[in-house]
């Protein structure tokens, strides 16, 4: 019986030496490819040669050649309608990798080529009977590329109906909008009660979050750690320090991240989150380490590349500047290359941009985030940042008012507007509104403090300044001192238009057009 050849193939493969496999198996399919008419049997049987193909590519995959694993793989499947294919069945069932499973591997080799539409199709084609939990998973996640959001339901729901504890199927699912009881009912049934108490929390919370109700999501997280001994557990700190985040409590987001990272230096999810708060709080230090260690982790995964491109941003030595940005825009683009899904990708390089005095540039880069993430704060910051740069106040107040509308009305968004019609003496007095609304409903935040101390500093009511400050906090005595200098910087009235005529003409929807893909690819990047 023929076999020796299967079994070097097969030992070089479970020993893992992956090269040797693919030099070993090019001289075995010359051999027998160039056999036409011959019986090849000595070599390998047809059931040897198909499961030899998986083994090549897997080796393939392995050393990232992706476009010829996906060619191994493929002669897999045409072993399978081969009209001797009786033949396969001369080894046993669990000795051959299943035809499902090497359309899953043509799915990964096509996903790690950016061949998204074809990873679908090669998905979709498999019976749904014979659908595995990860072939359901992979499809969901596609799905939620393309904005089918149903049919990304349906996938996370077959996956926890065989998985109840798959927690990025739970989450998929309450990020889509499915209520938390709803998902607890779906997998009742199939979890260990008396270990699984925790997770009533956790869904909870995360049902929050997909809610955008952040000060519940933050309770709800900061709460497993005493009621279910989940004391330093990254998962839940990370999930805090998002919500944290999310509802713009910055310093709040930055501590629970960190105890994250201190925990566990290899983990990335939202590390990138935590190097724009590091860059933020100019904590430059902290951020240039940051960015080194994620990048000795993985230069494969996004995060790490953000954190390097805001690491680059926060040196500011006039020799270098220029370069350093480049290099930040160069991290960027590396980042939306890996996920084209990244809001921080874009809010970095936008902000590179911006630094660069490339207004038009940078507005597309804030656009695509905005309508990437209607709700991220940020993006708008950054977008109204750019028209406030070039005296674009009238689009900057349609954006402020969009942010005010989409997010809600909070002490973030009310300073946002503030911001903007404070740079109209006509507007001063609605500009105040705006942030004593934002103090009333955040005594914590600091931005609409300072931006009510320089209105008034602007009308030289000094005693009010005082008042309004507390001398007991450092960053309100900074501020006090500013009074004391009279500092008075004036405001820009480079327009004549009333607020409640800009702000009325906010209400259409500003255009996007933006062409993300030849943004990306006509911006010229330095190799860092």
């Amino acid at each position: 019986m023929p076999g020796p050849m299967f079994d070097q193939i097969r030992d070089l493969y479970q020993a893992e030496l992956y090269d040797d496999l693919r030099q070993l198996m090019s001289i075995v399919l010359s051999l027998i490819d160039g056999s036409a008419g011959r019986d090849t049997g000595d070599i390998l049987t047809l059931p040897q040669k198909y499961q030899s193909l998986v083994y090549y590519g897997d080796a393939l995959y392995q050393l990232g050649e992706y476009k010829k694993a996906e060619s191994a793989y493929t002669r897999c499947l045409m072993l399978r309608k081969a009209p001797n294919k009786a033949k396969m069945k001369s080894l046993s069932s669990t000795e051959l990798t299943s035809e499902v499973d090497v359309q899953y591997k043509i799915y990964q080799c096509l996903h790690k080529t950016k061949q998204d539409a074809e990873a679908l199709s090669t998905l979709e084609s498999i019976n749904t009977k014979k659908r595995t939990a990860r072939v359901h998973l992979a499809l969901a996640k596609l799905y939620l590329h393309e904005g089918r959001d149903r049919s990304a339901i349906t996938c996370y729901k077959e996956v926890i109906k065989e998985h109840p504890l798959a927690l990025g199927a739970l989450t998929g699912l309450l990020s889509l909008g499915m209520r938390g009881p709803d998902v607890m009912a779906h997998i009742m049934n199939g979890i260990p009660q008396a270990s699984c108490d925790w997770l009533n929390s956790w869904i909870k919370g995360h049902a929050h979050m997909a809610a955008k109700e952040y000060n519940s999501a933050i309770s709800t997280f900061r709460a497993m750690e005493p009621n279910h001994g989940l004391k330093d557990n990254v998962l839940v700190l990370n999930s805090l320090g998002e919500a944290c985040f999310h509802g713009g409590h910055y310093i709040q987001a930055m501590t629970q991240l960190r105890r994250a990272h201190t925990l566990d230096p290899f983990h990335l999810k939202n590390m990138d989150i935590y190097a724009y708060l590091l860059s933020k709080e100019k904590k430059t230090s902290d951020l240039h380490a940051l960015a080194q260690n994620l990048m000795s982790v993985s230069e494969t995964s996004v995060e790490p590349w953000v954190a390097m491109g805001y690491s680059s941003l926060a040196l500011h030595s006039p020799n270098v500047s220029k370069s350093r940005t480049i290099r930040a825009i160069y991290c960027a683009q590396k980042a939306y290359s890996l996920d084209n899904l990244s809001v921080q990708a874009l809010v970095l390089k936008g902000s590179a941009l911006l630094d660069m005095k490339k207004g038009p540039q940078a507005i597309q880069h804030f656009h695509e985030a905005v309508r990437m993430a209607p709700n991220r704060f940020e993006a708008y910051q950054g977008l109204i940042g750019c028209y406030m740069s070039n005296k674009k106040i009238k689009e900057a107040l349609a954006w402020a008012t969009r942010a005010f509308k989409t997010i809600g009305n909070n002490a973030r968004t009310c300073t946002l507007v503030a911001s903007v019609l404070a740079k109209d003496p006509s507007c001063i007095a609605k500009a105040k509104q705006y942030l004593n609304r934002a103090m009333s409903s955040d005594p914590n935040l600091l931005e609409p403090v300072y931006l009510m101390v320089d209105l008034l500093i602007q009308e030289q009511d000094y005693d009010k300044g005082v008042e309004l400050l507390d001398p007991n906090n450092t960053q309100a005595r900074e501020a006090n001192k500013r009074i004391e200098k009279h500092n008075e910087p004036g405001l820009d009235g480079s327009y004549d238009v009333e607020a409640e005529e800009m702000m009325n003409a906010s209400d259409g929807d500003p255009d996007y057009n933006s062409d993300m893909e030849s943004t990306w690819s006509e911006t010229e990047f330095s190799q860092p």
